[in-house]
């Protein structure tokens, strides 16, 4: 697996799909030439293609989103930037986040995105499905290099504050056909310093109802990723 401090891509445990394993490595490998003032033309086969919103859209050449009527959203991933310590501030052991809180912090974000992500697809026309068929088109995202900014002091009640204001990430989001599974577009957007709002996020991972603003917008930025992929950007 590719690792690198451009996409932080890191393997906590095993339960990654080997899609979003893929994915990420992939985009480990070609986001530091992306960061040229030439990226490359081609990708995995795919062709650059511009766009106004995102940083990078790929996309088959004969490529033709004009079938799909449906979109099967695959388990949405989160990967930590591998330098983010959350802990590195934090002199108490009682304050200290545990490895399963970490894990717990993964798997709430993931959940509460996919819900996230499947309402701004379906409020802008788009139909998610759980099957495959022809007329489904298959999205696999991801959202890598995930760097939160923790403020030192503990709130009351032993909860966390996590900004995004000052932290990074990418997203990542790629296109197949559902039965075949042929890759047709990939669309990557590395997220800095960008007005996201605040996460609050207790050590349970109990309530994540606060982070559904910043959820919102990167699922907007996925979304228009492919609104740009498939021709239906304005």
């Amino acid at each position: 697996m590719t690792r690198s401090n451009t996409a932080g891509v890191r393997r906590v445990s095993g339960r990654l799909s080997l899609a979003v394993l893929v994915m990420s490595a992939a985009a480990a490998a070609l986001l530091p030439a992306m960061a040229a003032d030439e990226p490359p033309k081609e990708w995995d086969g795919l062709a650059r293609v511009s766009s106004k919103k995102l940083d990078h859209v790929y996309k088959l050449p004969e490529a033709d989103f004009s079938g799909y009527k449906r979109v099967r959203l695959d388990p949405i991933e989160v990967e930590f930037d591998k330098n983010w310590k959350p802990n590195q501030s934090q002199r108490s052991p009682s304050q200290r986040l545990t490895n399963e809180d970490i894990e717990k912090i993964k798997k709430a974000l993931a959940e509460e995105f996919r819900k996230v992500f499947t309402e701004e697809l379906s409020k802008n026309g788009y139909t998610v499905v759980a099957e495959s068929d022809d007329d489904v088109l298959r999205v696999s995202a991801a959202i890598v290099n995930l760097y939160i900014t923790a403020p030192e002091k503990m709130s009351a009640g032993m909860s966390r504050t996590y900004t995004t204001s000052a932290g990074h990430m990418t997203l990542v989001a790629e296109l197949r056909d559902s039965v075949t599974g042929k890759l047709m577009a990939r669309a990557v957007d590395s997220v800095q310093g960008r007005d996201t709002g605040n996460f609050m996020i207790t050590n349970s991972v109990t309530n994540m109802s606060s982070a559904r603003t910043a959820l919102g917008q990167w699922a907007r930025v996925l979304r228009e990723g492919l609104d740009d992929a498939t021709g239906r950007a304005k």
